[in-house]
């Protein structure tokens, strides 16, 4: 892989080639200008920056997950099944949080976007439970008015 650092400054922009031996995190920016120069792929090694860009991406993906959490908690129609679904996406981003972004995001952004997923989690666990007991009412139900006839 090539690696080039870009520096900017009053007078003339450059680019150099240089090897890069420190770790980043590394993404694949979503360039649509044909203006700009074509990245297939970045590595950011500034704690700050990468923390900033990560904190989007989860705030994005969180909105995305918690619309998806929600229409299923307020769906009447749900079964346990569609909340055991749902439940095994949220453990995915708890994963992706807990393992990948580990060594990028600060430890409290971390911390914080955890605890926002418990909160979905403790509410999708409390909907199984509802949906389990409603479940052997009826069949429950069924059995006895199965015997009475």
């Amino acid at each position: 892989m090539e690696n080039y650092v870009l520096k900017k400054n009053n007078k003339n922009k450059k680019i150099n080639k240089f090897d890069f031996k420190e770790k980043g995190y590394i993404f694949k920016p979503n360039i649509k200008s044909k203006n700009l120069i074509q990245i297939s792929s970045l590595s950011i090694t500034n704690l700050e920056i990468t923390n900033t860009i990560l904190k989007k991406k989860l705030d994005k993906s969180f909105r995305k997950l918690a619309s998806i959490i929600l229409n299923v908690l307020n769906d009447d129609d749900s079964t346990s099944g569609d909340v055991a679904i749902v439940l095994n996406e949220l453990a995915k981003e708890k994963n992706v949080v807990t393992r990948k972004y580990k060594d990028y995001l600060k430890k409290e952004e971390q911390t914080k976007y955890l605890k926002r997923l418990k909160v979905l989690e403790t509410q999708l666990k409390e909907k199984i439970v509802y949906l389990k007991l409603k479940e052997e009412k009826v069949l429950t139900e069924n059995l006895e008015h199965g015997h009475s006839r």
